[in-house]
């Protein structure tokens, strides 16, 4: 038996589908993790223009749409151990050009918007109030890093009785290895994985 066929032995993988009310999320797609001398690397600024579509799509379709990134007050002291594990994270004050969303996937007015200290979307945040007045229970999920915060986010939706909707386009890491591995890895656990198309076809009411 290979290391894998265990997961399909196990029955792992199940599809979720779709509920009544989809969201979209977009993590951390930021001036420094455009930067692969800063946070960034292999493909996220591929999914960042992948992410550009993505939007515009549920913009066009009135899908709620949720922007989280991270940013430290405290140059650090506000994050804890995280600071000590990725120093480079203590350079991302509020304020701070690295800190600030990529002019192309800046936040609309009536869009949610939020800072966070740790790798989660939902961690020191109400993003998770926020999709229950939205009466959301899809998550759509588009950022960075895959390894780190989209998986952190997944996970933490998957815990709140969300869906989460991996869109696998629109997800990047700095590294191929982390990114692939946390792909399965969701894909088996807590998330369903989609191509930009299917997520756009899904935002125009075609499935």
């Amino acid at each position: 038996m290979s290391d894998l066929s265990i997961y399909e032995k196990q029955s792992f993988g199940q599809k979720l589908s779709f509920g009544r009310q989809s969201a979209l999320l977009i993590i951390d797609f930021q001036v420094g993790f455009a930067n692969p001398e800063v946070l960034g690397g292999y493909n996220i600024n591929e999914a960042m223009d992948k992410t550009v579509i993505l939007l515009k799509t549920a913009r066009e379709h009135g899908i709620p749409i949720a922007h989280v990134r991270y940013a430290t007050q405290c140059e650090g002291s506000d994050i804890g151990t995280f600071a000590l594990k990725v120093p480079t994270l203590k350079t991302l004050t509020v304020d701070c050009a690295d800190a600030q969303f990529v002019p192309l996937l800046m936040p609309l007015t009536g869009e949610y918007v939020s800072v966070k200290r740790h790798s989660s979307a939902f961690f020191g945040t109400n993003l998770s109030s926020w999709l229950t007045f939205m009466g959301v229970d899809t998550l759509f999920i588009a950022g960075c890093t895959t390894s780190g915060c989209v998986r952190a986010s997944t996970i933490d939706a998957s815990a709140y009785g969300l869906r989460p909707m991996v869109v696998l386009d629109c997800v990047g890491d700095r590294a191929q290895g982390p990114h692939e591995a946390s792909i399965f890895d969701m894909g088996q656990k807590y998330a369903d994985l989609l191509s930009l198309d299917e997520a756009m076809s899904h935002f125009s009411g075609k499935s």
